[in-house]
């Protein structure tokens, strides 16, 4: 729970090493657009602050505008992140508050099993809960979906532990 406790102000927070070309948390909460400029014939990335914490509009956009609401929807992903070597893997956290609680529908275009998985949901989670009595409802459920779910080869034996599966061989079921 420490872990997750710690991602949580991670999936809140803009903090970002100078190593990171984004984090989820400056994703939701403090979003730059990258556009391309060109100085002295260099071309170079400007991040243009777009001055919207998404956490923070869903959460009004539900207390002003009512329930019903179908445009509540947190978008991590950007068109400038094709440009990226390692793009965001969350692209979009959509939302609906149905029967009195908040959902969230997650979708990932890639999602790392072991290292990514637990933790990301664990985080979201709590980023849901935190919403939901924000905005005075209950905590629904978490619908996620995933076009490449993966195992990388270094959590290969430790998979093979926690099913009881010794004679798995990567790349086969």
């Amino acid at each position: 729970m420490e872990y997750v406790n710690q991602y949580l102000s991670y999936l809140l927070t803009s903090t970002k090493t100078a190593t990171e070309d984004y984090t989820y948390g400056e994703r939701l909460v403090d979003p730059k657009a990258k556009i391309e400029i060109e100085v002295d014939g260099r071309k170079m990335l400007k991040e243009m602050p777009l001055q919207c914490n998404q956490v923070e509009e869903v959460i009004n956009m539900y207390k002003t505008q009512g329930h019903r609401t179908n445009q509540a929807v947190m978008e991590i992903g950007m068109p400038s992140d094709l440009k990226l070597a390692d793009p965001p893997c969350l692209r979009i956290i959509d939302t609906r508050i149905r029967y009195g609680k908040l959902h969230f529908f997650l979708y990932f275009r890639s999602w790392d099993l072991w290292g990514g998985f637990p933790s990301n949901l664990a985080g979201l989670e709590l980023v849901k809960q935190h919403m939901a009595e924000e905005i005075g409802v209950g905590n629904g459920e978490i619908v996620a979906a995933s076009k490449g779910l993966h195992l990388y080869e270094y959590a290969w034996e430790l998979a093979k532990q926690r099913t009881h599966r010794p004679d798995l061989e990567i790349g086969k079921k």
